[in-house]
């Protein structure tokens, strides 16, 4: 250790620090306090000297993150002198003497790895504060007034100008005012005179001083900034005010003078903030620079360049770059970190009345600079992130938040949809997407020729683009979100700007749209993305907030207009009395009922209808298709004609074009539409509105918390029977979408959710439209098609589980089946056969499972007519389309044959040949459908008779089983057989292998049961033991079945001629005519009398005719089957009759057996 006027190690250390720090030096402890400082007082405040004081960056920095102890170190010559703190093996260290505080603080710094390394306590560090240097003392009116002439960058006295090298602009008119008025020299510029200081700073002419002959003025006009306009003077003044309030704290100023200078400070900001307000409104108020944008033109820019960092991360492929050069900005403008202070200060300055005229010009410049942009800005380039940063900045200002929904450039006035993305202050920046039809450039860029490119290509390209959406989605939220947020009143402007957005687009609702009449699908999707995060907080796990959506909210709010919409179960009658005089008045609804009914209208005229372009451009696709491979197939007939190949080739070229076009605008649509952030976000919508549907209907409202129960009540509640359709569209055209393109999208408990809603809403009198509950149906079916991962289908793991499906799914299916027989649509024989193939498919897929076989036959006890419904439509859909299957491959195979003898055909005239290719190709359209239907119907009869069989053998169904598989048998293996042979029979679907050996089962199936042999020994038409022989030799000789199932087969047909023998013995009886029922000559055996016509029928007969339409078959009289009476005593003597027939039978019998 040194002597007491020598330096210690530990202050040289202190120093260094301090240095690298950026600060002064400061002095040393031999120095006295009242040294003066090396660092020289401010120009612009030559009048009040400035104490020494500690640097603000080294104090501030010391003072507000606590140090540990300084392992000191010293210069380069010396040795590492070691920690006070105790360490391994080493002394303690000499106390050093006693020396005076040092005006900074001593900085710590780590032990380098030739420090010897200190072992601390445990514990919190102790550090031990050092004294601070006092702050110096200044009068206080001197300091304010040196600094008021700082901030506004003015002097009143010549001399203090020329001091400051003319950087203080020298008010000399000012001067000459003041000093008439009587006031003495030297003339400063206090607090009382910011007022007039900062209007004569504005007032300053600068053209006309540069053409005055007063040199004084010439001297002062060539102090100031060049081309400096009145906002960027009043920014700058802005910004030295602030420097200077944080000068405060640096000087020992009593609480008294410090209130003086909050005063002050107010005043003087107050002033500054009022003027740049007045100057954005009219920018002409005062002098301004010839050459450069005033006032908003000036303002606009900088909002805009907050985003200016992020620029490089535009697309390089775009058109709609900025190019343009870098400005650089005044000493005094504002930056990127003032903006935001700044906006709070002019909110603050401005009440929200005057503020809409200091913001608006701003905000309609907006508008103009985004349409000046050429191309229109699209999501590739970056100009839409520097107006989207500009509104961000903008809303982050709560009061200028709250003010947006209020002016007039919020929308426009009478604005229509198609114009309301333009003509709306969000508009332009809500719109941005990757659809194809407004932003074709972007399919073009990265999607182009998909066919010649590589999956992985196209899928990162996809995420590229999402990534971007979803900055975009964000920003807009935020900004949806800030407005929201800053009001009540700008709340319900948001609302309304949504509500008007649905009420415009209604036309979009339509089965085809003109895309010019509405507003775009990206403006639609975006306001929905937007919609869905706000609702968001709603979804939580539990469903907590799931009460506060009104179900009354149509009846209260007239923001979404449902009363030309259908509604779920109410005709307009009813709905118009139940709304009533409801709609005359406007309740305000909560804000979750708002957003939650806002959602489903955007879903309904935004994403849904979207999802329906992208189908029809995908169908459009795929006929195109079959229109190039059809072209391709007719080159042949080209050759040696070139007027035919040129035009020949020109259309497949057109087709291939039109194919590649529309495939990659297709990947257009599917970048956004399966965009998984907007696919749960949806998903988790979807999931709220079904679980709040279905806790509607629960007849104990405790959904989901206590599952709900089935079978529902047969009375839908009023309010539920009210809400319009579209709801239910939007979940089964979105779930429909997701199961065909998506099916990884769903969680189990999403999965639950959506078995729940479809298996509770599938239930009869709850929803009237049919096509809705076969959307349902159409779900579940494609949920059990494998794919991916899923080799069952993405439902099948929990529709095996879930205890509704189990219970409930298989009976629901069967009453459907029955309701979809009509429609009520003019394509409603059609609409069946579609609808019943997806239950098919569940039926199929789900028979592995023993659970949903024990519900399908617990089905048949439960309502054994409706379960004879089904198999009786069962039976006449097989029929149908196996006729239509046999009888379309039979012309195939004609005209097949018939082009195979090239000779002939050519021989044909030209229009006749054209007309046998439009029927083949006719035929070969609709074969493949009915030849795997018919095989799926079969398959499926196949399986119910191995399971129940007494539904089969049922007088209403038997006599038609067997006839049908009579019939359909002699077409397989009879004389006809050769009539199906077809080339390439997969292309149909046709497996006679498969149909063989299905029919073959199902007659093993009923091979024990006697009324099904009869019945096939009763069939005369089709019938014969010679084809049944030939069946059970293509069944051995095709292996399609083993030796021992085709000798069943064969004992089988043992049986009916056994049979065949027994009627015939019967035939032989005369048979009393009461017997025989009024419209044909057979024994009845249960006869019914039918209660209107008196006439008496078979049960059997009766009941079959019913299945199909109950009416009474000899007057068209409405007929329920229960209502038909039991002739008891005409059946006792028809049992009588048939029992002595048997005895007779019997004892013949034995007759022979004796003999």
């Amino acid at each position: 250790m040194g002597e007491n006027n020598e330096m210690s190690d530990a202050d040289k250390m202190r120093l260094k620090r301090l240095a690298r720090l950026g600060g002064t030096s400061t002095p040393t402890p031999t120095q006295p306090e009242s040294s003066g400082s090396s660092q020289a007082a401010p120009e612009t405040a030559p009048a009040v000297p400035v104490p020494t004081h500690t640097p603000a960056s080294a104090s501030s920095r010391l003072l507000s993150t606590p140090q540990p102890p300084a392992i000191a170190a010293s210069s380069s010559s010396s040795t590492p002198k070691p920690s006070p703190s105790p360490s391994i093996n080493a002394k303690p260290s000499p106390v050093p003497r006693e020396i005076k505080p040092s005006p900074s603080l001593t900085l710590g710094k780590r032990s380098s790895p030739a420090t010897p390394i200190s072992v601390e306590p445990v514990g919190p560090r102790v550090v031990t504060s050092r004294p601070t240097a006092p702050l110096p003392t200044v009068d206080y009116d001197q300091w304010e007034t040196s600094k008021v002439g700082e901030v506004f960058s003015v002097t009143l006295e010549k001399r203090d100008a020329e001091l400051s090298d003319w950087r203080l602009c020298w008010l000399k008119d000012l001067e000459d005012e003041l000093v008439q008025e009587g006031q003495s020299r030297p003339l400063r510029t206090t607090i009382d005179l910011v007022d007039r200081l900062l209007i004569a700073r504005l007032s300053l002419d600068l053209d006309a001083m540069s053409n005055s002959d007063d040199a004084d003025k010439l001297t002062i006009l060539a102090g100031l900034p060049t081309g400096e306009t009145i906002f960027e003077y009043l920014t700058g003044c802005w910004k030295r005010l602030y420097a200077v309030h944080k000068e405060l704290t640096k000087f020992s100023f009593s609480p008294e003078e410090k209130a003086r200078w909050t005063v002050s400070f107010d005043r003087i900001k107050a002033l500054i903030i009022s003027y740049c307000g007045m100057t954005l409104e009219d920018p002409t108020m005062f002098p301004q620079p010839q050459d450069k944008p005033v006032g908003p033109a000036e303002f606009l820019p900088l909002l805009l360049a907050v985003t200016s960092t992020s620029v490089s991360n535009g697309d390089p492929f775009t058109a709609s770059a900025s190019t343009k050069p870098v400005v650089q900005p005044q000493p005094g403008a504002l930056s990127g970190a003032d903006l935001l202070p700044f906006l709070n200060d002019l909110a603050i300055g401005f009440p929200s009345e005057t503020m809409s005229d200091v913001i608006t010009p701003t905000l309609s410049l907006f508008f103009q600079e985004w349409y000046k942009i050429t191309p229109t800005p699209d999501i590739l380039g970056s100009d839409w992130r520097r107006y989207l940063g500009a509104v961000a900045l903008l809303v982050q200002v709560k009061s200028i938040a709250a003010l947006l929904p209020t002016l007039p450039v919020w929308v426009a006035p009478d604005v229509t949809a198609p114009k309301l993305e333009w003509q709306s202050l969000l508009g332009p920046l809500s719109r941005l997407s990757v659809y194809p039809r407004e932003f074709p450039e972007i399919w073009k860029t990265y999607f182009s020729n998909p066919t010649d490119r590589k999956k992985e290509d196209i899928e990162a390209n996809k995420s590229n683009l999402r990534y971007t959406l979803g900055g975009l989605h964000t920003s807009l939220f935020n900004i949806y979100n800030a407005v929201v947020r800053a009001s009540p009143e700008s709340r319900e402007g948001v609302l309304d700007f949504f509500a008007l957005t649905i009420r415009l687009n209604e036309k979009r609702a339509g089965m085809r749209v003109d895309p010019r009449a509405v507003s775009s699908d990206g403006f639609m999707t975006n306001l929905q993305v937007v919609l869905l995060k706000l609702f968001e907080p709603v979804m939580d796990a539990q469903f907590s907030k799931i009460d506060k959506v009104d179900v009354a909210y149509f009846k209260i709010s007239k923001r979404v207009n449902i009363i030309e919409e259908t509604k779920i179960k109410a005709t307009k009658e009813e709905a118009d009395a139940y709304f009533g005089d409801a709609m005359e008045v406007d309740a305000k609804s909560n804000f979750i009922s708002d957003l939650f009914f806002f959602t489903n209208a955007f879903l309904h005229l935004g994403l849904i209808k979207t999802i329906g372009t992208r189908t029809r451009a995908e169908k459009n696709m795929s006929e195109i298709e079959k229109e190039l491979k059809r072209a391709e197939a007719t080159r042949p007939t080209w050759a040696g004609n070139p007027a035919m190949e040129t035009q020949g080739e020109a259309t497949i070229k057109k087709f291939k074009a039109d194919i590649a076009t529309l495939h990659a605008s297709l990947h257009a649509y599917d970048t956004q539409l399966l965009d998984p952030a907007l696919v749960r976000l949806n998903v988790s919508f979807l999931g709220f509105l079904m679980t709040w549907l279905v806790r509607l209907v629960d007849p104990r409202h405790q959904h989901p918390a206590t599952p709900i129960s089935l079978p529902l009540p047969t009375e839908s509640p009023l309010e539920f029977r009210m809400l319009p359709e579209y709801l239910f569209d939007n979940i089964a055209e979105y779930f429909d979408f997701l199961a065909r393109y998506n099916p990884d999208a769903l969680d189990d408990i999403d999965k639950d959710i959506v078995i729940t809603f479809i298996i509770t809403f599938l239930s009869p009198g709850y929803v009237n439209n049919p096509f809705l509950k076969a959307k349902l149906v159409s779900i579940l079916s494609y949920g059990l098609w494998p794919m991916g991962y899923w080799r069952k289908g993405a439902l099948f793991d929990r529709l095996s589980v879930h205890s509704l499906s189990t219970d409930h799914l298989m009976p629901t299916l069967i009453r459907f089946f029955i309701d979809v027989e009509i429609t009520g649509g003019h394509t409603q024989f059609w609409d069946k056969f579609n609808f019943r193939r997806d239950i098919q498919r569940i039926f199929k897929s789900m028979w592995t499972n023993p659970l949903h076989r024990e519900a399908f036959v617990k089905s048949r006890h439960d309502d054994f007519d409706q379960f004879i419904r089904f198999i009786n439509m069962l039976m006449s859909d097989t029929t149908f389309h196996l006729e239509e299957s046999l009888t379309g491959l039979a012309k195939i195979s004609a005209i097949q044959n018939q082009k195979a003898n090239d000779e002939a055909w050519q021989a044909l005239p030209q229009a006749e040949r054209e007309d046998t290719e439009s029927q083949l190709r006719q035929i070969e359209g609709s074969a493949p459908f009915h030849t795997q239907m018919g095989l799926e119907n079969v398959k499926l009869i196949r399986d119910l008779t191995a399971t129940t069989k007494e539904p089969f053998v049922t007088a209403e169904i038997v006599d038609r089983l067997a006839a049908s598989l009579d019939e359909n048998l002699a077409v397989l293996v009879g004389p006809k057989m050769a009539e199906l042979k077809v080339t390439n029979p997969e292309k149909y679907s046709f497996k006679p292998k498969d149909l063989l050996g299905a029919i073959a089962q199902i007659y093993l199936n009923l091979a024990n049961e006697s009324d099904f042999i009869r019945a096939v020994a009763n069939d005369g038409r089709s019938y014969s033991k010679e084809l049944f022989e030939k069946f059970a030799r293509t069944l051995k000789h095709r292996a399609i079945m083993t030796d021992a199932e085709v000798a069943e087969v064969v004992n089988f047909t043992q049986k009916v001629e056994d049979m065949k023998a027994t009627i015939s013995m019967e035939d032989e009886r005369e048979i009393p005519d009461e017997f025989l029922a009024d419209h044909d000559a057979v024994v009845m055996k249960d006869p019914v009398i039918l209660p209107v016509s008196r006439v008496v029928i078979d049960r059997g007969t009766i009941r079959t005719v019913l299945l199909s339409k109950e009416v009474d078959p000899f007057n068209n009289v409405p007929l329920k089957y229960e209502d038909c009476i039991p002739d008891t005593e005409l059946k006792a003597k028809i049992d009588a009759w048939v029992a002595e027939g048997r005895t007779q039978q019997a004892a013949e019998v034995m007759d022979v057996d004796h003999l």
